[in-house]
């Protein structure tokens, strides 16, 4: 009985940590694709801001 408790604990623990990777690779994507958006959206702007002085 006890032996089984402790591999239904096991399961428990492996199935956890095996959807904690999961999400966490899920959000890694996640914050990479935004951070790429937000670089774009930075070196348009930067970009823009060139061309603006430069038109001055």
């Amino acid at each position: 009985m006890s032996f089984d408790l402790f591999l239904q604990f096991l399961m428990l623990s492996i199935g956890f940590v095996a959807v904690a990777a999961l999400f966490l690779n899920f959000d890694k994507k996640r914050t990479e694709k935004r951070l790429q958006l937000e670089l774009a959206e930075y070196e348009h702007e930067l970009k823009q801001t060139k061309h603006d002085i430069g038109n001055k």
